[in-house]
């Protein structure tokens, strides 16, 4: 393989923040803590409510650890913000967390996460959801929004919540007792053990056992798990799971199908969840896209051993492929690969059009190059079509993209800029 140059200051590899203080265009995720989150619907305790329960995790390295007498100290703060279909408020909590350690690499360690939640008591409806997690120290905060409808289990003789994605449950002699849920369905290693966690409704009266069958699929939508079993109904409401082997599932995303029956009623919920590597950048989903967007930095020779070798084999090839440019070996992250997939992240984020935004012209400077210096833009000039103008003072050049077509795709308008991968990626 071809050894990779990339045009990276070291305080770029090392240190998101100071990166983005030359950042023009400014990443979702640029110096705030990138955390994981889950919405899940259960039955509510409360006559005539439905129950949402909002888990977020996040990783030890992603928050800013304070020295102690004898120990290390992280303080987070976790709100959510509950807003009906006319945007008005109709409910919301704050929590906040403390994390100790003893020893200072626990606290760079993405192996090692806080889990939190908040519960809410909600009408049956639809909802947007903000959730926003901020490090008390730095004051830097990241925020999501999404849509939920909540359902309404007291009007039907059997339904089933969502699922939810766990890595430890314990069973006692009335089902399930504790779960740890996995956040955001992230399996972070493929030794991981892993449940499917449900509750059943059910307001027959007699006491039928509930059979469950439940199929997973990969991304190409190909059956790779499936099973059939019964278990015993437990009253109104059964707390169950099922464990998933996860030791057959390779990187990407799935999707569970479930399908609960008894005495001739049946429902159905589905749930999608991502399995990857420890230390794999949480950005890649999906691990054929990954190594199509290797074309910046490996030979295409490369790339077409990685995408032909056998799917067992991939991910561990394409590890392979990065280990041989970690410029700091023996740690648990590679610097460099996760510089390079927050570079693809952006431009998806920036550029995209009718195509994928690091497929484009101003993706692929982006990613070979870095933020420029400088931006002109010109979107409503009367002589010309649309254009931006990127300087780049290290390299004392200027790129130069049009937006021929009117439809937002900035085409390179430069010709003669290859000498310049020399100070970027070499092919």
């Amino acid at each position: 393989m071809k050894q990779i140059y990339i045009l990276l200051c070291v305080t770029a590899i090392f240190s998101v923040l100071s990166f983005a203080q030359m950042e023009t265009y400014s990443p979702k995720y640029d110096g705030i803590p990138r955390f994981y989150y889950d919405l899940v619907n259960v039955a509510s305790d409360k006559p005539g409510l439905s129950r949402l329960n909002v888990y977020v995790e996040i990783p030890y390295d992603e928050l800013q650890f304070l020295k102690s007498e004898e120990s290390f100290f992280a303080r987070y703060e976790f709100s959510v913000l509950v807003k009906d279909d006319d945007d008005n408020q109709v409910d919301g909590d704050i929590a906040q967390e403390e994390i100790i350690v003893e020893e200072y690499d626990q606290t760079n360690s993405r192996k090692k996460f806080s889990l939190s939640y908040l519960s809410f008591h909600l009408n049956p409806g639809k909802y947007k959801v903000s959730v926003l997690l901020m490090d008390i120290d730095t004051k830097k905060a990241g925020k999501v929004e999404q849509e939920v409808e909540l359902r309404n289990f007291d009007k039907k003789k059997l339904s089933v919540s969502d699922i939810t994605i766990a890595d430890r449950v314990l069973f006692d002699s009335l089902g399930v007792n504790t779960i740890h849920p996995q956040v955001s369905s992230y399996v972070r290693s493929h030794n991981t053990e892993l449940y499917s966690y449900f509750e059943i409704y059910s307001n027959n009266k007699d006491k039928k056992d509930f059979e469950i069958n439940y199929e997973i699929k990969d991304n190409d939508n190909k059956k790779v798990q499936e099973q059939t079993y019964n278990t015993e109904k437990m009253g109104p409401r059964t707390l169950t799971a099922f464990k998933i082997n996860s030791r057959m599932l390779s990187h990407g995303k799935y999707k569970i199908k479930l399908e609960v029956k008894q005495g001739g009623k049946n429902y159905d919920v589905e749930k999608v969840f991502m399995v990857r590597s420890l230390g794999m950048p949480s950005t890649i989903e999906d691990l054929d896209e990954a190594i199509d967007q290797l074309k910046y930095v490996a030979e295409r020779s490369d790339v077409n051993e990685l995408k032909n070798s056998a799917k067992s084999e991939r991910l561990q090839k394409f590890e392979e492929f990065w280990d041989e440019h970690d410029p700091t070996e023996g740690t648990e992250v590679n610097e460099l690969r996760e510089e390079y997939y927050r570079r693809v992240e952006f431009a998806n984020q920036q550029f995209s059009t009718f195509r994928d935004g690091w497929k484009t012209d101003r993706g692929m400077i982006y990613i070979i190059f870095g933020p420029p210096n400088d931006i002109e833009r010109h979107p409503f000039e009367r002589s010309y079509k649309p254009y931006e103008l990127w300087s780049y003072y290290k390299l004392n050049y200027q790129f130069l993209f049009m937006d021929e077509s009117g439809f937002g795709e900035y085409r390179l308008q430069n010709t003669n800029w290859r000498h310049l991968q020399q100070y970027g990626i070499r092919f």
